[in-house]
């Protein structure tokens, strides 16, 4: 009987740890509404973005992490990981400043794709770590030729600046 109990008891804690990655049905995921460049160095290739979360629910969303990937034409070209407490308030949008590591070997690769071919379709993939579990974030779109040479443009500038 003694080990009956104890298995269960074991069994039961396995679920509650495995429950706590599980979002609960009610909680819809936040949207992302825009994504800026605040910043970009080329020499330690390291970008800001200024995101913004758009929260969807009735109540606030406590907000641990927030980590990913960003893709131009199914090619990842950075990572981004913010850490850090912050509420995504409800019903409201609040900008998430992030930084990126650029991976300049992909981004050129990439980047080069984008000029021969014109065609630039990027998504930013990623989660956010919150009390109720691991949030799934997805943005996808695509530039057209005026928006990538402005962008580059922009990066120039940026980089030029610093």
């Amino acid at each position: 009987m003694k080990k009956l109990f104890a298995t269960a008891l074991l069994m039961m804690s396995f679920s509650a740890f495995s429950n706590a990655a599980v979002i609960p049905e009610n909680v819809i995921a936040p949207e992302v509404v825009n994504i800026k460049l605040k910043s970009y160095t080329a020499e330690d290739n390291r970008a800001t973005l200024d995101v913004s979360l758009y929260n969807p629910n009735d109540f606030k969303l406590p907000v641990k992490e927030m980590y990913g990937d960003i893709y131009l034409n199914d090619t990842v070209i950075a990572k981004m990981e913010a850490l850090g407490e912050k509420s995504l308030g409800p019903r409201e949008t609040q900008i998430f400043t992030v930084p990126v590591t650029v991976k300049p070997d992909e981004l050129t690769n990439a980047s080069s794709k984008v000029m021969l071919t014109g065609v630039a379709n990027y998504r930013f993939k990623g989660y956010m770590m919150s009390p109720v579990g691991e949030i799934p974030v997805e943005h996808q779109g695509q530039l057209t030729r005026e928006q990538i040479m402005a962008f580059f443009q922009a990066v120039l500038t940026i980089s030029q600046s610093n």
